[in-house]
Order: C-alpha cells, then sequence, then structure tokens
C-alpha cells in the first residue's frame, strides 16, 4: 500500500502546512514543497506544478486543514447570498469527504451535490436562512456544514435514492435554523449555559419548526427535522419530551449529536476521537434513546 495520497487540484489552496511531494519518472517520491512554505498564488492559479502527493503520516493534518479552509469558504458564500456559489462551496466539502480524524482515505463521494439543491433553485427561502445563520454564528454554520456531510455521505453509502437523499439534506442544512434567532453568546459559549440560557436554547426546535412551516412548501420532514433532532426515542429529548415521530428526525438527530461531540470542545468537556464519540453513543443506543440499525449503519459508513 503507497505511503502517499494524492492531492487533488481543488484542495492545493487550502494546504499550507503539510509539505507535497512529486512522484519522479522512475516512480521515487521527492519532496516538492516543506512544511510552511507556499507554492504562490500565481503557480495555484494557473496550476503550474505537477500531480502532488502528501504523505500518510500528514493526512490527519491535512484534512483538519482543509476542512478549515472549506468551512470558512463556505461561511463567506453564505454571507455574500450567492446561490451558485453556495453550492460550489458546500459541493466541495462534500466531495472532499472530509471530516477530521475519520479512518478513510481522501477520496470523493461518489455523487456530486447538484443532487442537494437542484429542485428548489427557484426557492431562494433557504438561502435566506442559511445567511441569517452565518450572520449569527461561525459555529452554527461549520455545525450545519459538517452535519450536512456527514448525513451525505451517509446517503451515498447507504445506496439511498435520490429523493431522499435530497430530503435529507435539506433536513441536515435548516435542522438549526431556529438559532438563526438566539443570541450569539448563548451559541458560542464554551461553558455551561445557565438556566435561564438553557430555556431560551430549548425553545429554538419549535421557532426553526415554525419558520420552515410559514415560509417553505418542503417537504414536512424538513419541519419535523427541525422540531425533533433533540428529541430521543425514550422521550427524555426536547423541547417537548414526546419521542421522534420520523426516521429523519432520528438520523439527523443522530448525526447532530455525533457532530457535536466530536467538533465542540467545552469548557467543561474535549472534543473527542470520532471512535470515543461513538463508543459513547453506543450507551445511549443501549438505553433507548437512538436507533440501534441507525448506530450501525452511520458506524459503517465511517469505517
Amino acid at each position: 500500500m503507497s505511503e502517499y495520497f494524492r492531492v487533488r487540484p481543488s484542495q492545493v489552496q487550502f494546504l499550507k502546512t503539510v509539505p507535497f511531494y512529486h512522484q519522479s519518472k522512475d516512480g521515487e517520491f521527492i519532496l516538492y514543497k516543506k512544511s510552511g512554505e507556499s507554492l504562490g498564488m500565481d503557480r495555484k492559479l494557473q496550476n503550474r506544478y505537477p500531480q502532488l502527493f502528501i504523505n500518510k503520516q500528514d493526512k490527519k493534518q491535512a484534512l483538519e486543514e482543509l476542512t478549515r479552509g472549506l468551512n470558512l469558504e463556505f461561511a463567506r458564500q453564505v454571507a455574500e447570498g450567492g446561490l451558485v456559489q453556495i453550492k460550489t462551496a458546500l459541493g466541495n466539502i462534500v466531495r472532499e469527504a472530509l471530516t477530521p480524524g475519520q479512518a478513510t482515505a481522501m477520496l470523493a463521494l461518489p455523487e456530486t451535490i447538484d443532487i442537494l439543491l437542484k429542485n428548489v433553485d427557484r426557492d431562494h427561502t433557504i438561502m435566506a436562512f442559511l445567511s441569517k445563520i452565518s450572520s449569527v454564528s461561525d459555529i452554527v454554520v461549520e455545525h450545519t456544514v459538517n452535519v450536512t456531510a456527514l448525513t451525505l455521505q451517509y446517503c451515498f453509502s447507504m445506496g439511498i435514492s435520490e429523493k431522499e437523499t435530497t430530503t435529507l439534506a435539506l433536513c441536515a442544512l435548516l435542522h438549526d435554523v431556529g438559532a438563526s434567532t438566539l443570541d450569539k453568546r448563548i451559541l458560542e459559549t464554551k461553558r455551561r449555559l445557565s438556566d435561564k440560557q438553557f430555556k431560551k436554547y430549548r425553545a429554538h426546535p419549535e421557532t426553526g419548526h415554525d419558520l420552515i412551516l410559514l415560509k417553505t412548501d418542503f417537504n414536512i420532514a424538513v419541519a419535523n427535522v427541525a422540531l425533533e433532532h433533540h428529541e430521543r426515542l425514550d422521550k427524555s429529548g426536547y423541547p417537548n419530551g414526546t419521542g421522534i415521530s420520523c426516521h429523519e428526525s432520528q438520523l439527523i438527530g443522530f448525526i447532530d449529536c455525533f457532530e457535536a461531540l466530536t467538533y465542540r470542545e467545552k469548557a467543561f468537556r474535549k472534543a473527542k476521537k470520532p471512535f470515543d464519540t461513538l463508543n459513547l453513543i453506543k450507551g445511549e443506543v443501549m438505553a433507548g434513546k437512538f436507533a440501534p440499525r441507525i448506530f450501525k449503519e452511520f458506524t459503517s459508513c465511517l469505517i
């Protein structure tokens, strides 16, 4: 097995700290760019460089750097409000299959992001929602991107139909739209919320549900997910503690929990490695909070 991974041209601009290698005619990998050096903007723009590779030992660092760069690009495009640009930026994240620490190679997902928004191009409401989220919190933007990317990875891995994938992608994109009405200090604090703050936070699922019902004609599952992504099968969640009514809510709620534990570091807990997160959630599955089938399927798509 090769000790080197191919770098896609679309990834080069985001990789600034890891060293690059190129392959000689004899098949030997030779250092092309040292760690921390830049290729230079002219060379990047004109693609004036050979096919580049990174060493396997730098894979995790490269994935983390790519994710940061792509998420920043997505946040910028959302702020500018351009539909085509947003599709491109989010598409790059999904195509590059980027989730830090994940045990997969740097391989593209087998589909393109066109499946996500091609049926809603005429409706700019989703763009308005995402722009509103981005104006309140970069952290929620990053969370939304990660949950959407993980949802699409699950869909492609499981061979889910195009129609259902589109619905699930919209569910993921808008599951936290209610958070756009919250104070940034509540959304971005690393400390435990006070009782008063948590009461306000607990209301965001109902707010998102109402926004989607009032302002869109999307599949009812999109509104249900906004309402139920913090509910649990054993009725221990919120805002209503009534359990979960649909499969979409079970899946997005699971991925939402996985993403938050894996990528959100708090003062009272560190971000976890994906394997450790799954071990923790396994206990929740055994307690009846999440569906065993979703746990098994999601775990298999990360391997």
